[in-house]
């Protein structure tokens, strides 16, 4: 976008989500380094960050794994010394994962420079510009996650046999 455009069109939108999914994805990918860790292990770092603990079934539904591979990702990060597991306390067949303390306050850390250019620019939008970004925002964070589900049910298999009628040995 130039100094003269008045409408910030869909394009320059997208444009500057690309320039800040890529800074994003480098940042991250230098701190998965740092960690020993893998992408993918990272977002799931990054999800208990977020949600404080998860059940290995939510951590499987966030990124996408089969129950398998899930097992084997908890395990991995449990042997780093990045995760911890506990008893659900009210599933006995599953438990909770969890950050390890030291792995919590690496990834604060790693986040706390981004964040903090995001406060000081937060900081600087007047209310009226604070709710209009809020609601950009609101917005497209809503058709991302809708054009996610949308995936995700194509991608569910359609069994047609469930759907015949079952023959009867009588009829």
């Amino acid at each position: 976008m130039t100094d003269d455009d008045d409408v910030l069109t869909a394009d320059g939108i997208r444009h500057l989500l690309y320039r800040r999914d890529v800074a994003l994805a480098r940042h991250r990918a230098a701190f998965a380094r740092s960690l020993g860790a893998t992408d993918v292990e990272l977002r799931a770092l990054i999800h208990l960050a977020e949600q404080g603990e998860l059940a290995p079934s939510a951590v499987a539904d966030l990124l996408d794994l089969s129950s398998g591979g899930t097992t084997a990702l908890i395990q991995r990060l449990e042997r780093a010394g990045h995760v911890t597991r506990s008893p659900h306390p009210s599933d006995r067949r599953s438990t909770l994962v969890r950050l390890t303390g030291r792995t919590a306050e690496r990834l604060e850390a790693a986040e706390s420079p981004p964040y903090r250019g995001l406060a000081a620019v937060a900081a600087a939008l007047t209310g009226p510009e604070r709710r209009a970004v809020s609601e950009i925002l609101t917005r497209l964070a809503s058709v991302t996650e809708e054009l996610e589900a949308s995936r995700r049910r194509r991608a569910e298999p359609r069994d047609e046999a469930l759907k015949r009628p079952v023959p009867s040995l009588w009829a």
